[in-house]
Protein backbone atom coordinates (compact mmCIF):
# COMPACT_ATOMS: atom_id res chain seq x y z
CA UNK A 1 0.00 0.00 0.00
CA UNK A 2 2.73 2.54 0.91
CA UNK A 3 4.36 2.13 -2.35
CA UNK A 4 0.93 2.26 -4.24
CA UNK A 5 0.39 5.85 -2.60
CA UNK A 6 4.01 7.50 -3.05
CA UNK A 7 3.56 6.04 -6.67
CA UNK A 8 0.27 7.84 -7.41
CA UNK A 9 1.12 11.04 -5.65
CA UNK A 10 4.39 11.17 -7.10
CA UNK A 11 2.76 11.40 -10.29
CA UNK A 12 0.22 13.97 -8.95
CA UNK A 13 3.45 15.82 -7.58
CA UNK A 14 5.11 15.63 -11.00
CA UNK A 15 2.63 17.12 -12.93
CA UNK A 16 0.54 20.39 -10.59
CA UNK A 17 3.21 20.69 -7.71
CA UNK A 18 2.23 19.70 -4.53
CA UNK A 19 0.15 23.08 -3.99
CA UNK A 20 -2.63 22.50 -6.15
CA UNK A 21 -2.57 18.54 -5.47
CA UNK A 22 -4.85 18.22 -2.10
CA UNK A 23 -5.26 15.10 -0.01
CA UNK A 24 -8.82 14.31 -1.54
CA UNK A 25 -7.35 13.53 -4.50
CA UNK A 26 -4.11 11.89 -3.88
CA UNK A 27 -6.69 9.48 -1.39
CA UNK A 28 -9.18 9.02 -5.28
CA UNK A 29 -5.96 8.20 -7.11
CA UNK A 30 -4.89 5.79 -5.06
CA UNK A 31 -8.31 4.41 -3.84
CA UNK A 32 -8.37 4.80 -0.57
CA UNK A 33 -10.03 6.91 1.78
CA UNK A 34 -9.04 9.95 3.28
CA UNK A 35 -8.84 8.49 6.86
CA UNK A 36 -6.73 5.53 4.85
CA UNK A 37 -4.62 7.91 3.59
CA UNK A 38 -3.82 9.40 7.14
CA UNK A 39 -3.33 6.54 8.52
CA UNK A 40 -0.14 6.08 6.26
CA UNK A 41 0.91 10.12 6.72
CA UNK A 42 -0.57 11.83 9.18
CA UNK A 43 0.21 15.41 7.47
CA UNK A 44 0.92 16.36 3.46
CA UNK A 45 4.09 17.67 4.48
CA UNK A 46 4.98 14.41 5.91
CA UNK A 47 3.61 13.01 2.18
CA UNK A 48 5.71 15.33 0.24
CA UNK A 49 8.71 14.25 1.89
CA UNK A 50 8.41 10.81 1.89
CA UNK A 51 7.16 10.99 -1.98
CA UNK A 52 10.10 13.11 -2.74
CA UNK A 53 12.87 10.28 -0.84
CA UNK A 54 10.95 8.13 -2.93
CA UNK A 55 11.56 9.93 -6.24
CA UNK A 56 15.43 10.30 -5.66
CA UNK A 57 15.72 6.27 -4.38
CA UNK A 58 13.91 5.67 -8.30
CA UNK A 59 16.28 8.14 -9.74
CA UNK A 60 19.83 6.66 -7.89
CA UNK A 61 18.54 3.08 -8.40
CA UNK A 62 17.94 3.65 -12.05
CA UNK A 63 21.95 5.67 -12.28
CA UNK A 64 23.41 2.96 -10.00
CA UNK A 65 21.88 0.23 -12.84
CA UNK A 66 23.07 1.94 -15.64
CA UNK A 67 26.67 2.15 -14.06
CA UNK A 68 27.39 -1.03 -13.13
CA UNK A 69 26.50 -2.23 -16.60
CA UNK A 70 29.64 -3.88 -17.81
CA UNK A 71 28.49 -4.43 -21.49
CA UNK A 72 28.41 -0.76 -22.40
CA UNK A 73 32.06 1.35 -22.50
CA UNK A 74 32.04 4.33 -20.23
CA UNK A 75 31.02 7.19 -22.62
CA UNK A 76 27.92 5.10 -23.42
CA UNK A 77 27.01 4.82 -19.75
CA UNK A 78 27.83 8.35 -19.41
CA UNK A 79 25.15 9.29 -21.74
CA UNK A 80 22.93 6.53 -21.11
CA UNK A 81 23.21 8.14 -17.08
CA UNK A 82 22.17 11.57 -18.54
CA UNK A 83 19.35 10.22 -20.60
CA UNK A 84 18.11 8.45 -18.07
CA UNK A 85 17.67 11.58 -15.52
CA UNK A 86 16.42 13.62 -18.29
CA UNK A 87 13.50 11.38 -18.92
CA UNK A 88 12.85 11.26 -15.09
CA UNK A 89 13.22 15.20 -14.60
CA UNK A 90 11.67 15.72 -17.85
CA UNK A 91 8.08 14.68 -15.68
CA UNK A 92 8.73 17.11 -13.54
CA UNK A 93 6.72 20.24 -14.10
CA UNK A 94 7.67 23.53 -13.35
CA UNK A 95 5.04 24.08 -10.64
CA UNK A 96 6.73 21.48 -8.11
CA UNK A 97 10.02 22.93 -8.66
CA UNK A 98 8.88 26.45 -7.46
CA UNK A 99 6.48 24.47 -4.66
CA UNK A 100 9.88 23.28 -3.69
CA UNK A 101 11.59 26.82 -3.54
CA UNK A 102 9.20 28.79 -2.36
CA UNK A 103 7.03 26.57 0.87
CA UNK A 104 9.89 23.98 1.12
CA UNK A 105 12.97 25.10 0.92
CA UNK A 106 14.77 22.67 3.24
CA UNK A 107 13.26 19.74 0.84
CA UNK A 108 14.63 22.19 -2.64
CA UNK A 109 17.86 22.22 -1.03
CA UNK A 110 18.45 18.61 -0.27
CA UNK A 111 17.05 17.96 -4.32
CA UNK A 112 19.73 20.27 -5.34
CA UNK A 113 22.47 18.21 -2.82
CA UNK A 114 21.06 14.99 -4.37
CA UNK A 115 21.37 16.50 -7.85
CA UNK A 116 25.21 17.74 -7.65
CA UNK A 117 26.03 14.02 -5.49
CA UNK A 118 24.58 12.46 -8.63
CA UNK A 119 26.88 14.45 -10.92
CA UNK A 120 29.42 13.84 -9.39
CA UNK A 121 29.60 10.21 -9.32
CA UNK A 122 30.04 10.70 -12.51
CA UNK A 123 33.48 11.36 -12.54
CA UNK A 124 34.62 8.20 -12.66
CA UNK A 125 32.55 7.07 -15.58
CA UNK A 126 34.50 9.65 -17.20
CA UNK A 127 38.04 8.58 -16.19
CA UNK A 128 36.95 5.48 -17.63
CA UNK A 129 36.24 7.09 -20.96
CA UNK A 130 39.40 9.25 -20.62
CA UNK A 131 41.87 6.25 -20.17
CA UNK A 132 39.68 4.38 -23.02
CA UNK A 133 40.34 7.34 -25.07
CA UNK A 134 36.73 9.09 -25.71
CA UNK A 135 37.52 11.73 -23.46
CA UNK A 136 40.72 14.35 -24.60
CA UNK A 137 43.32 13.28 -21.96
CA UNK A 138 44.05 16.97 -21.58
CA UNK A 139 40.77 17.65 -19.85
CA UNK A 140 40.64 17.55 -16.12
CA UNK A 141 37.47 15.48 -14.91
CA UNK A 142 36.97 16.85 -11.56
CA UNK A 143 36.93 20.20 -13.49
CA UNK A 144 34.67 19.20 -16.08
CA UNK A 145 32.20 17.78 -13.49
CA UNK A 146 32.34 21.10 -11.35
CA UNK A 147 31.55 23.08 -14.51
CA UNK A 148 28.75 20.58 -16.13
CA UNK A 149 27.14 20.80 -12.44
CA UNK A 150 27.82 24.32 -12.50
CA UNK A 151 25.83 24.90 -15.83
CA UNK A 152 23.17 22.65 -14.30
CA UNK A 153 22.86 24.52 -11.61
CA UNK A 154 22.88 27.93 -13.10
CA UNK A 155 20.76 26.95 -16.46
CA UNK A 156 18.47 24.15 -15.02
CA UNK A 157 16.62 26.41 -12.31
CA UNK A 158 12.65 26.87 -12.83
CA UNK A 159 12.85 30.72 -12.71
CA UNK A 160 15.49 30.45 -15.72
CA UNK A 161 13.83 27.93 -18.13
CA UNK A 162 10.43 29.50 -17.38
CA UNK A 163 11.65 33.42 -18.43
CA UNK A 164 13.29 31.43 -21.50
CA UNK A 165 10.77 29.21 -22.21
CA UNK A 166 12.72 25.94 -22.29
CA UNK A 167 11.85 22.66 -20.62
CA UNK A 168 14.37 20.86 -18.33
CA UNK A 169 14.97 18.07 -20.94
CA UNK A 170 15.17 20.25 -23.55
CA UNK A 171 18.17 22.40 -21.33
CA UNK A 172 19.89 19.53 -19.76
CA UNK A 173 20.37 18.11 -23.74
CA UNK A 174 21.72 21.46 -24.86
CA UNK A 175 24.19 21.64 -21.48
CA UNK A 176 25.14 17.27 -22.41
CA UNK A 177 25.98 18.20 -26.21
CA UNK A 178 28.04 21.63 -25.21
CA UNK A 179 29.73 19.46 -22.53
CA UNK A 180 30.16 16.48 -24.82
CA UNK A 181 31.63 18.69 -27.52
CA UNK A 182 34.37 20.09 -25.14
CA UNK A 183 35.66 17.21 -23.57
CA UNK A 184 35.77 14.49 -26.37
CA UNK A 185 38.65 13.43 -28.52
CA UNK A 186 39.36 15.44 -31.51
CA UNK A 187 39.43 12.41 -33.65
CA UNK A 188 36.25 11.42 -32.08
CA UNK A 189 34.46 15.08 -33.55
CA UNK A 190 36.24 15.56 -36.90
CA UNK A 191 37.52 18.77 -35.44
CA UNK A 192 41.02 19.74 -35.58
CA UNK A 193 43.05 21.92 -32.26
CA UNK A 194 44.37 25.19 -32.39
Amino acid sequence: MLRRILDRTLILFLSRGFHRVNTDEIAQSVGISKRTLYRYYSSKEKLISAVIDHFKAKMRGRIDEVLARTDLVAMERFQMVITHVAEMISRISPDLMLDLERERPDIFQDMMTFRASNIRSLAGVLREAQKQGAIDPRVDVDFAIDMLLASINGLLNPKYLMAHSISFDQGLAKIHAIFLQGIETRAKTGRTSK
